[in-house]
Order: C-alpha cells, then sequence, then structure tokens
C-alpha cells in the first residue's frame, strides 16, 4: 500500500507543473506579440512622419472637451483639390454626376451640399472654369484658389499669382459683390510656406504674400506623411508669417486677425485614430478626412470626424467637418465622391447628426465656413446660418448674390 501510495505523487504535482509551463509559454507569446506590435507601431510612426504632430494630438485627445448645452450645429465642407488635368469631359461628367447625386439631399436650411472646388491655376481652362462658374450659380457650391509652384522666389511668385487671380476674377470666382479680391486658398503638393522644401514652394514669406493679395484662409492641412502637416491638430487657428518655412507651426488666436497681428486662418480638417479590426492598418487607422478610393467615406468615418471636434474655443456647440479629396484626379477618385458611398453617408449625417435637438447640420463651402468661424470669434449666437457672409461677401460667381444682413463686430 504504501509503494502504491508513493506512486501517486508524481500524478499530484504534475498538473501545477504543467500550469505554470502553459502559461509561461502563454506569457512568452503574449510578450513576443506586444513587442512586435510596439516595433510595427515604432516604424509606422517614424516611416509615416507621425511624429511630427504625435505630441499635439495627445495634448488635444487629454484636454477635456468643453460642456456644450443645446444643440450641436454641424457644419459640413468638402475642399476638393480638383484637378481634371484641362479635361473637358472629365469636368463634365463629374458635375452632372456630383449635381445627381447633391440635388438629392439636404441640410436643416434646405440647401443641398456644398462643395468647394479649389481648382489649380495653373491649369486655366477657360471652358472648365466655365463649367464651374455655371454650377457654382446654380447653388452647389464655390470656387476657390489651388496652386502648385516650385523653386519660386517671393519675386517671382507673386506676379504669377497676380495674373491667376486676374484670370479667376474673370469668371467672378475671387470677386466679391462689393467689388473686393478674396480667397481661400489651397497649397498644391501641400507645400505651404515652403514647408516642404522649395521643390513644392521656394517661398518662406507665403503668408504674408497671400493676405496682401486678398486671401483670407488655408484650407491645405492635414498633410500626412509629409514635414508640412502642423504640429497643432483638430483646430481651427491664426497663423503669422516670418522669414522661416512653415510660420504657421506656431498658433495664435483667432481674435489676432482682428488686431491685423496675423496673417491667415489656418482651417484644419479631422486628425483622429479611429480602432479598425484591419490587422494591416495595426487595428488603429489614422482619419485625416480624404476621400480616395481606399478610403471611401462612411457613416463610422462621420462618428469618427463628429468626434474630432473641431471648433472655436468661443462657441464649442459649432463643430467643423472639413473633408478633401482629389475628386477628378481618376475615375475612382470621382466615384468616391459623386458615387454610393459618398451619398450614403450624407444619408447618414441627414439621419444621424440633424435632428434639431442633440445636432443640426449644415452644408457650407470654404468661404461660408471663414465666415461662421470669424462670427464664433465674435462671440455671435443662434444659427449659424446667419453667418455664412459674415466678413467676407458672396462671389460674383455665386448662387446668392445679396449678402445675409449681420454686421461684424469691429
Amino acid at each position: 500500500m504504501e509503494s502504491s501510495h508513493a506512486r501517486s505523487y508524481p500524478l499530484v504535482f504534475a498538473r501545477p507543473r504543467f500550469r505554470a509551463r502553459t502559461w509561461q509559454r502563454f506569457g512568452s507569446v503574449v510578450a513576443a506579440l506586444a513587442f512586435m506590435y510596439a516595433a510595427a507601431t515604432v516604424v509606422r510612426v517614424v516611416a509615416r512622419k507621425h511624429y511630427v504632430f504625435l505630441p499635439g494630438y495627445v495634448t488635444w485627445a487629454f484636454t477635456p472637451a468643453p460642456v456644450v448645452r443645446g444643440p450641436v450645429h454641424v457644419m459640413v465642407l468638402v475642399t476638393d483639390h480638383f484637378e481634371p488635368n484641362r479635361q473637358l469631359p472629365v469636368a463634365t461628367e463629374w458635375m452632372n454626376r456630383y449635381v445627381a447625386m447633391a440635388s438629392r439631399h439636404r441640410d436643416a436650411d434646405g440647401r443641398p451640399p456644398q462643395h468647394t472646388w479649389f481648382y489649380p491655376a495653373e491649369q486655366y481652362e477657360p471652358a472648365i472654369m466655365q463649367l464651374l462658374h455655371d454650377t457654382s450659380r446654380a447653388g452647389f457650391g464655390e470656387v476657390e484658389f489651388h496652386y502648385h509652384h516650385d523653386y519660386d522666389t517671393a519675386q517671382t511668385l507673386r506676379p504669377k499669382l497676380v495674373q491667376a487671380l486676374s484670370q479667376f476674377a474673370t469668371f467672378g470666382f475671387n470677386r466679391t459683390v462689393d467689388g473686393q479680391t478674396r480667397f481661400a486658398f489651397l497649397h498644391g503638393n501641400f507645400g505651404l510656406d515652403n514647408s516642404n522644401g522649395p521643390f513644392y514652394c521656394g517661398v518662406s514669406t507665403e503668408l504674408s504674400m497671400l493676405r496682401e493679395l486678398g486671401a483670407f484662409a488655408d484650407f491645405t492641412f492635414p498633410s500626412l506623411y509629409m514635414d508640412s502637416q502642423p504640429r497643432i491638430v483638430n483646430q481651427i487657428y491664426a497663423a503669422r508669417d516670418d522669414d522661416r518655412p512653415k510660420s504657421y507651426d506656431t498658433a495664435l488666436p483667432l481674435s489676432t486677425l482682428r488686431r491685423g497681428e496675423a496673417d491667415l486662418m489656418i482651417f484644419e480638417g479631422p486628425l483622429i485614430y479611429n480602432p479598425t479590426l484591419n490587422p494591416r492598418r495595426l487595428f488603429l487607422e489614422l482619419d485625416d478626412g480624404d476621400i480616395h478610393p481606399a478610403m471611401q467615406a462612411s457613416p463610422r468615418r462621420a462618428d469618427a470626424w463628429v468626434r474630432a471636434n473641431v471648433h472655436v474655443p468661443q462657441r464649442p456647440d459649432w463643430v467643423f467637418i472639413k473633408l478633401f479629396a482629389h475628386g477628378a484626379e481618376s475615375p475612382a477618385d470621382m466615384e468616391a465622391v459623386t458615387g454610393s458611398g459618398f451619398e450614403g453617408t450624407l444619408d447618414y449625417l441627414e439621419g444621424h447628426y440633424n435632428d434639431g435637438r442633440e445636432y443640426v447640420l449644415h452644408y457650407v463651402t470654404a468661404r461660408e465656413a471663414y465666415n461662421i468661424a470669424m462670427a464664433a470669434v465674435d462671440g455671435r449666437s443662434g444659427s449659424p446660418a446667419n453667418y455664412l457672409d459674415y466678413v467676407v461677401p458672396p462671389y460674383l460667381s455665386s448662387a446668392r448674390q445679396t449678402p445675409l444682413q449681420v454686421t461684424p463686430r469691429d
């Protein structure tokens, strides 16, 4: 009996040793996976230059959201790098598809989606400009100034811009109903203020030059994977030029624009990490509001854009969603901004962010978004739709020829 009893001891103690080895192996696998994930994340951060904005993103993410009483007004604008490469048939097809799609949608004010075509001035083509003019006059958006240039100096760039703005003025794009030359700007290849080097710009005093020529705001950013990406994220702020590249990397209060102490408003779109089940994105995708074939618009993305909570500090209940695209670059890009995926996202926005109690939806152009932001700076209240023409009146090419009668504060 003693011998039989003794032989049972190894069986009694074998199970705990087995469990311990199993947990050790499991722990080793988890540690290895964690190390691999951390290493892949570091490679991603470095290779894709996320480090340019990560400190600012962390600051933004851990800043408590302000308490909002009453409905949140959601302003949606699309800043399209509209580059049909002088191909009138491409532009014509795009407009026909967009007008048909947009005509089926309305915001809280009864307006269809308002597209902003940032047309590249160096691709000047009168027939396409006339098509843009006609679509703008029909009430579907406005045309703004987009420009690619390289290896310029202040002396070589200014006459180019003056000539291009004159061509735009022929179609009433940058000429307001009261005779001013005003425009929103979007820099080609995201190279504003020489931030990506002379191959994409060359002029480190570009902000002040643009202001002198009539620009009121820049809509270039975000610019992922590039040195030009600001360290500031999910903000609308003012920038003052200096002699160095990337002057806009220092944020000033928007009130400095009122006092003449800054040059341009920097109007950023959403930049937000979004959980995903896609292992190729390391289960965390970075959404910058870009609508393109590989990142179609979707209800899930729309929720992330709202969570980015881009607003002017004085009015946390006025939230801006600035999207962008290269809508005429290819047939797939055209589908991304005029097809069923984008239309389904508009359906979602109109169904979930336009109930009149928690959310009110407004489709706006870049000019109108600037005006609303400046009204927020001045502490204006009520519906943002009252301030579409608050500072910069409508263009001669716009559908609305009479500005809304709201007097801006001095």
